[in-house]
């Protein structure tokens, strides 16, 4: 991907996140409930945004080895965020929603990880949640946890150089991520009306969101 068409996925994605913002123009998000389950799930859900942005300012510096490991974190925020709303139980939020102190961090350590969580939200998340969430599991979560620990794909893309059709799935993938992360918070408010406009935006942002390939094509 050259520099001008990078620079243009990177505004593309810029304008979707404020298309996505302006679905939601109050100062503090209105959850229906004051359930720690709702809170904690929408902070891990503005956590996963930050990554989103961070990988868009660390592609924006050329860093692209970096972006590749902060969208791993950004997969993980949103994933931690599905869990908590539709997974997770009682006495697991609980551990969560402690305030920060030795003890509390020892008894979150027990709580499930990617895939322990990932295997809960498919009893009971919605399909369209579960189903991007699994994909990615699936084709793109590996190789990014060898971005995170400095493994065999970023010491090879220092040496070899970071390839333009990678750098641009990159971004494309945090988009979609991003956008499931929007619907989520959607769906924390419990209004219909709202879930189905942010839901909708895709479409007029289909150009930096990731390309699903049709079979055999």
């Amino acid at each position: 991907m050259s520099a001008p068409l990078l620079s243009q996925l990177l505004q593309r994605m810029t304008e979707f996140e404020h298309a996505l913002l302006a679905e939601f123009p109050a100062q503090e998000l209105a959850l229906p409930t004051s359930d720690p389950r709702y809170e904690l799930s929408a902070a891990a859900v503005l956590v996963a945004l930050e990554h989103a942005l961070a990988v868009r300012a660390a592609a924006q510096v050329g860093a692209m080895n970096s972006a590749a490991a902060v969208l791993r974190m950004q997969y993980e925020g949103l994933l931690r965020a599905a869990w908590l709303l539709f997974a997770a139980n009682p006495a697991q939020v609980e551990k969560l929603a402690m305030p920060l102190s030795l003890a509390a961090e020892k008894g979150a350590k027990n709580l499930p990880g990617n895939l322990g969580m990932l295997a809960e939200i498919e009893k009971i998340a919605p399909p369209g949640l579960f189903a991007p969430l699994a994909q990615f599991n699936q084709f793109s979560r590996h190789a990014l946890n060898s971005f995170v620990h400095v493994g065999i794909h970023p010491l090879a893309r220092v040496r070899t150089g970071f390839p333009a059709e990678l750098a641009e799935t990159v971004l494309r993938f945090s988009a979609g991520l991003m956008h499931l992360a929007y619907r989520l918070l959607a769906t924390l408010t419990g209004s219909q009306e709202l879930m189905g406009r942010v839901t909708q935006l895709h479409s007029a942002f289909s150009d930096c969101l990731p390309v699903h390939k049709q079979p055999n094509s």
